[in-house]
């Protein structure tokens, strides 16, 4: 019984999915561009879930899987690259039974897109699963936006970047002298350093102190470590997190390595309510406070609370500020978005620089004649950083593929010489 149960629901569920992409084909149709068709959306959580392992499968199978086999998997973008526009045309949708999804390349329509913003709405709907701790920034929608936009543009200023360029001099210091005594083993892994130093950064800069590394035997926690750790676990199983309610996973039936995301997940939180409460004391005290990103956020939550008690009741009022719970999902949303492009960034940097000794020589020529011995102390981000135009010049230009960039001659090396040396 229960067997043609699950047939009859798996029958039902294809035939909608049909129908409905069907439905989406006839709403693109009207554009008059060309229409790809997708039976299973990208977005579908199940299909997130076990679309690794089904395509395990199915690429053993010798049979082209057509468009279904190009836009189904995560991260096609990265491998289609322009191939689609080529295809295609400068402009084409995706229909899948949840939505279409319009993919433009041609500049023109571009500009008209962005100057004509309030016709095209941010989905905001797509960004949901951000939601861990709360709304955000990325889900806000367009009456919302400019809220959250002005509270968090607030803090990211000179005062702060002062102390993420000490801090991230101090773990790329620390990062180096790991990589020079590890010189007869080699390094392990870039991306993994990188990923630390970039973790260690945001962590010090959420929590205003400074994070000094331990080896595994080294049991003792501080309050700022265990912030660390638990941001780590968190930015780690960030996508299972946002499939899987934290709450769910604190069950005790659950295995452990579930039930440890869980715990890390609500230590997370349980920090950010301290860090809130400090801040919030600081500054009914009259207090500057400790000048992180709570500090910023703090003032917002006090308008917030000012601005409802005086509206109460009022029609129509503006809501202004934040509320605690949009403190928490932005203060997630950062870390989470600055993460991964943070320390893919530094990685592919390193990298690049590694093949081309030339442009690490064109970087240290200007870092020789700006620092003294080549030392550190001393480095000041307010009278350094404005001058060092080379090292701000040798970015990753585009979405390169490492192993084909890193064979033969570097874009690097071709966009970075085009600068003055003087």
């Amino acid at each position: 019984m229960f067997v043609p149960f699950l047939l009859i629901v798996g029958i039902a569920y294809v035939t909608w999915s049909f129908v409905a992409m069907e439905l989406n084909v006839r709403r693109a149709s009207s554009m008059g561009i060309p229409i790809v068709r997708l039976p299973i959306d990208p977005l579908n959580i199940p299909w997130i879930i076990i679309e690794p392992y089904v395509w395990r499968v199915l690429d053993r199978i010798p049979v082209d899987w057509g468009t279904f086999g190009r836009y189904s998997r995560r991260g096609w973008h990265f491998y289609d690259k322009a191939g689609s526009h080529l295809r295609y045309g400068p402009a084409w949708a995706l229909a899948t039974p949840r939505d279409v999804y319009v993919y433009v390349a041609d500049p023109t329509a571009i500009v008209d897109i962005f100057h004509r913003r309030g016709d095209f709405l941010r989905p905001s709907k797509i960004y949901k699963l951000l939601e861990v701790y709360g709304p955000c920034i990325s889900t806000a929608s367009w009456k919302d936006w400019p809220r959250h936009r002005k509270v968090l543009a607030a803090p990211f200023n000179e005062n702060i970047m002062q102390f993420v360029w000490n801090e991230s001099l101090n773990e790329a210091e620390q990062m180096v002298r790991s990589w020079l005594g590890s010189a007869e083993s080699g390094i392990s892994s870039v991306a993994g350093d990188t990923r630390t130093l970039s973790l260690n950064v945001l962590a010090a800069t959420g929590f205003q102190r400074s994070y000094t590394s331990r080896s595994s035997n080294q049991q003792e926690l501080g309050e700022a470590d265990s912030y660390r750790n638990a941001l780590q676990t968190v930015l780690d199983n960030a996508i299972f997190l946002m499939l899987v309610p934290p709450r769910i996973l604190r069950l005790p039936f659950l295995p452990h390595s579930w039930r440890r995301i869980g715990k890390a997940a609500a230590a997370f939180k349980q920090h950010m309510a301290h860090m809130l409460e400090t801040e919030t004391s600081l500054h009914n005290r009259g207090k500057t406070g400790t000048g992180s990103l709570m500090t910023s956020f703090v003032r917002a939550l006090d308008t917030s609370q000012q601005e409802n008690a005086a509206s109460k009741g009022i029609q129509g009022h503006v809501t202004k500020g934040l509320s605690v719970d949009e403190i928490f999902g932005n203060i997630f949303v950062i870390n989470f978005a600055g993460h991964d492009t943070t320390a893919n960034t530094l990685a592919f940097s390193i990298l690049l620089l590694a093949a081309d000794p030339d442009v690490q020589n064109w970087i240290g020529e200007e870092l020789e004649g700006l620092t003294v011995d080549g030392s550190t102390e001393g480095w000041d981000y307010a009278t350094l950083f404005p001058k060092m135009k080379r090292c701000q010049a040798v970015l990753p230009v585009g979405d390169p593929d490492p192993p084909e960039a890193l064979a033969g001659s570097s874009p690097l090396a071709a966009k970075s010489m085009d600068f003055d040396k003087g």
